[in-house]
């Protein structure tokens, strides 16, 4: 992009995934689009190793909110990037479910029915029939297949997405500190080298930053911090699915030596740095799942970020309470690649079609 001033439609802080989500939507509206970051593109929650958009979320498998619709958004969203890329960023695989106690199978069996979920999305298979079909398992009592979910490839995801709406005719800046303020109904970013932009529209999708800013400060948010540990095998591993148990462990074809292993669960922290302990949760999180690889490992790779939720765990979108024109996509947690897509759908036909946003996510709960 060339550094000089310019006027958008939209401003958006953030490229993660509710920063693409949103860039994607506004831009396929015709609007246009500039993305800033002040980071890099995949140093946010978003560029984990491997991510989940699982449905089935909780001890209790519940289905997500508006799980349908969310799901069909970020699916088509996923198709659309893949089809301009060589290299896969996703794979549409399962996810495995297991019981690892009792207690736990009971409620796993009253979830199909007791969510609502359609016909052809989560199956209860019993604990023979769960042993018989996947013998890689510990101790289990049964488990739930999740037939509608996607495994992500982080990284890959943000590049292939970022090269995506550049050829939709977005525009980024990256690694670049701004600040912002309102002039004559406008929107201007400030630059310490360069001339200022200015938009209509301002979007905040910068996750952490949200929780730090003083703007946003009637929002309860509260950051996590969470860990992966990227295992490599010394052969592949007989999977074709990815599981959620004590956490989630992505797996992809394309990878078949490597299984991510991920946890959100620190809510005290003083860096951002893996630890010794969170390697050893992590370990032992596998062990209890899949007690057979523990001893195949050749190779471990920890990664770590914050991701942002409040206290009711679902998404904040929507408008500021008191500056006009200014919008938040937040708190999206571990659900970001399940919900992000469809939460910025919502905020477009809030913003241009003046369609209410969905009490249970929208940020005037907070008001």
């Amino acid at each position: 992009m060339k550094r000089s001033k310019t006027t958008f439609d939209v401003i958006i802080l953030g490229s993660g995934i509710a920063g693409l989500s949103a860039a994607d939507e506004f831009s396929g509206r015709g609007l246009r689009c500039l993305i800033v970051d002040v980071n890099e593109p995949g140093k946010g929650a978003t560029a984990a190793p491997m991510l989940l958009a699982n449905p089935a979320t909780g001890r209790r498998a519940k289905k997500t909110w508006r799980a349908e619709e969310s799901f069909r958004f970020i699916e088509d969203f996923l198709d659309r990037i893949q089809q301009t890329s060589d290299t896969p960023c996703f794979e549409k695989n399962k996810v495995i479910r297991p019981a690892l106690t009792k207690e736990i199978a009971v409620d796993f069996e009253k979830s199909p029915e007791k969510y609502s979920w359609p016909s052809d999305w989560l199956t209860w298979v019993s604990p023979e029939e769960f042993k018989n079909i996947y013998p890689s398992f510990g101790n289990s009592f049964g488990g739930l297949i999740v037939e509608k979910a996607l495994t992500i490839n982080g990284p890959q995801f943000i590049s292939s997405a970022v090269n995506y709406l550049q050829g939709r005719g977005a525009k980024f800046l990256f690694s670049t500190e701004y600040s912002f303020n309102k002039k004559l109904g406008l929107w201007e970013l400030s630059f310490a080298d360069n001339e200022p932009v200015t938009a209509s529209h301002l979007i905040d999708t910068s996750g952490v930053n949200q929780a730090n800013s003083d703007a946003w400060n009637f929002i309860p948010f509260h950051s996590v911090k969470g860990q992966t540990a990227t295992f490599q095998f010394e052969g592949p591993l007989p999977l074709n699915y990815s599981i959620s148990s004590l956490g989630y462990m992505a797996f992809m074809s394309n990878q078949p030596n490597q299984l991510t292993v991920g946890s959100t669960y620190e809510h005290s922290f003083d860096d951002l740095e893996p630890t010794k302990d969170g390697l050893e949760r992590l370990t032992k999180k596998l062990s209890q799942t899949l007690p057979e690889f523990t001893d195949k490992i050749s190779k471990t790779e920890q990664w770590t970020n914050v991701r942002v939720t409040v206290p009711d765990k679902q998404p904040v979108v929507g408008p500021h309470k008191e500056v006009e024109n200014y919008f938040i996509i937040g708190a999206l947690g571990s659900k970001g690649m399940m919900l992000g897509r469809y939460a910025a759908f919502l905020l477009a036909a809030f913003v241009l079609n003046q369609k209410k946003i969905d009490p249970v996510i929208s940020s005037e709960r907070f008001f």
